[in-house]
């Protein structure tokens, strides 16, 4: 009866978001789309989806690729300031078995989401600066904002102007690994690879951290080289750097085929920190991404990562997980229909600990920043040496508002 009802729930959005393909288009579009007079689409395949020119144009200083404005923001029109919205409807159902004994429990909320607040461009010429503060929940009814992100950055050093060979930023963001949380388009389900870890420190390879990098991009090589090297102090802060601290290498090389993008990348992420026990742990996260657009249609998008992780003091003794995910993009209709699943998996050695996730999904735009989606995820975390086994079931319901 519980899946019957998760899938009703999900067949539910499919219709409402379906019923918006009668819905006229909306000519707002935020922050960089109104600064340029371009459309969302122009930097992503389908938002927060990141295509060619919008990795170009990030890794640029939120500049358009080919320039190095020289004008500082509070003398530019429009104001670059921008809001994100995204309230949704969430369903979970959960089996939990431990031995012998089953209990399930389920649950539905609405989840306002908060209202996120985003500011970026230019301060002089060589200098800009991005900065992502969302508006969250302390409780009922309580709001209050938070800084996520905020980084300067010193652009094209070397080379000519605009075309990224070299640059250096400074702040709390993200590393530029090859497929960041906050560019997938699945909403309500985090790549487990990246919610490893049992340390419970703030050496956290996708969150937002305190760091300094060098960074770039190369269009002499092949069709365009992308680069990272970062210290990372993680994603708190103000830890001393002789007992938090890791190193971040990536490369990332992107090739045409008809006029289609195939990247492969591979990045380093590893260090040492306190655990939650206080006790010092020695980490490495090494992987590596592929990327594949089909040549013909140009419609599908085709994602692939693996990280294998390893901890030497978890509780006194070494630790060891393998795991990745596979996802596949289609556009139905672009810049309007997508429809979007991906599978990931990890397997801790010593625990025997094994985890399966699904999700599939669907999203319609209204506007280029105005979208509504429907997603279920489905995630068995099994612990045979403990004797559980937690099945999860997510339906959700969406909307996301850009202004």
């Amino acid at each position: 009866m519980k899946l019957d009802f998760s899938r009703s729930l999900f067949l539910a959005g499919l219709t409402i978001v379906l019923v918006g393909l009668q819905s006229s288009n909306s000519m707002a579009i935020p922050l960089f789309a109104r600064k340029y007079h371009v459309s969302c689409f122009r930097c992503h395949t389908v938002p927060p989806v990141l295509n060619d020119f919008g990795r170009r144009f990030q890794i640029n200083g939120y500049q358009l690729p080919g320039t190095d404005e020289a004008q500082p923001i509070w003398a530019q029109e429009p104001l670059s300031l921008s809001f994100v919205f995204y309230p949704s409807f969430v369903s979970a159902h959960t089996v939990t078995t431990v031995g012998n004994n089953k209990t399930t429990s389920d649950q539905s909320t609405f989840e306002p989401s908060g209202l996120d607040l985003f500011t970026a461009g230019t301060i002089a010429k060589h200098l800009s600066y991005f900065l992502a503060a969302p508006i969250g929940i302390n409780g009922p009814g309580q709001y209050s904002p938070s800084i996520e992100t905020m980084s300067i950055m010193f652009n094209n050093l070397a080379g000519p102007d605009g075309q990224s060979n070299l640059n250096f930023r400074f702040g709390r963001y993200r590393l530029w690994n090859t497929f960041p949380n906050n560019t997938s388009l699945v909403e309500s389900a985090d790549y487990l690879i990246y919610d490893y870890d049992p340390a419970q420190g703030s050496l956290l390879i996708a969150e937002p951290q305190w760091a300094a990098s060098v960074y770039g991009f190369l269009p002499q090589l092949m069709d365009g080289l992308r680069y990272e090297a970062a210290i990372s102090d993680g994603t708190d802060g103000g830890d001393p750097l002789k007992t938090n601290q890791a190193t971040f290498l990536m490369l990332e090389q992107t090739e045409y085929v008809d006029n289609a993008p195939f990247r492969l990348g591979v990045y380093y992420y590893g260090g040492k920190e306190l655990t939650s026990g206080g006790a010092p742990d020695k980490l490495a996260r090494t992987g590596f991404a592929v990327e594949a657009n089909d040549p013909w249609t140009k419609r599908f998008d085709l994602s692939f990562q693996y990280m294998s992780a390893t901890d030497d003091n978890i509780g006194g003794v070494k630790q060891t997980m393998n795991g990745g995910f596979v996802g596949l993009n289609v556009l139905l209709v672009p810049e309007k229909l997508f429809v979007y699943g991906r599978y990931d998996f990890t397997k801790v050695k010593e625990t025997s600990e094994k985890q399966n996730q699904y999700t599939g999904g669907i999203r319609y735009h209204f506007a280029p920043n105005v979208g509504a989606y429907a997603e279920l995820s489905f995630l068995d975390d099994n612990t045979p040496a403990a004797l559980t086994d937690t099945k999860t079931t997510l339906s959700t319901l969406g909307v996301m508002v850009g202004f």
